[in-house]
């Protein structure tokens, strides 16, 4: 149990590092086109941070359900989402520095992200008969997604 959280604690490692690229990389683009203004670059940090609560308890719950204290499955959470500022600070140098690397690395935050929903959660989920739950809610984040961009222009 304890190396199948690890691998969650990865996955979202990985995940994490592709949301705080995909922020630097809309900061850093601002100016460069018509669509990459301070708006859009601000609305995109909104919906990242908003849907890095729940990821956090995905890292936090399981941990703690499998015997950590509360307080390191907080921490553990907590330090699951350190690599974005870290990242993001990345993102927007090299969008800075190398403007052509703008669509790749819009690409691989976008298709790290997807790959984590495939590979583990949607499985997981499955297994522990949750997987309607999960459909759900997964419809549920698209809408609210949709309607931050719709929205928030």
């Amino acid at each position: 149990a304890l190396h199948k959280l690890m691998d969650i604690n990865c996955l979202f490692f990985l995940s994490a590092s592709a949301e705080g690229l995909a922020v630097g990389v809309g900061f850093g683009a601002i100016g460069k086109t018509s669509s990459a203004t301070f708006e859009s670059a601000r609305n995109l940090a909104i919906g990242i941070g908003i849907q890095n609560f729940p990821e956090g308890l995905a890292v936090s719950l399981p941990l703690r359900g499998s015997g950590v204290s509360t307080w390191t499955a907080f921490w553990y959470g907590q330090l699951s989402g350190m690599v974005e500022p870290i990242a993001g600070l990345l993102g927007a140098v090299a969008v800075v520095l190398a403007e052509p690397l703008l669509p790749y690395a819009l690409a691989f935050a976008a298709g790290a992200m997807v790959y984590v929903v495939v590979d583990d959660i949607i499985p997981e989920a499955q297994v522990s008969g949750n997987g309607r739950l999960a459909s759900w809610t997964s419809i549920l984040g698209f809408v609210v997604m949709m309607s931050l961009d719709v929205g928030l222009g």
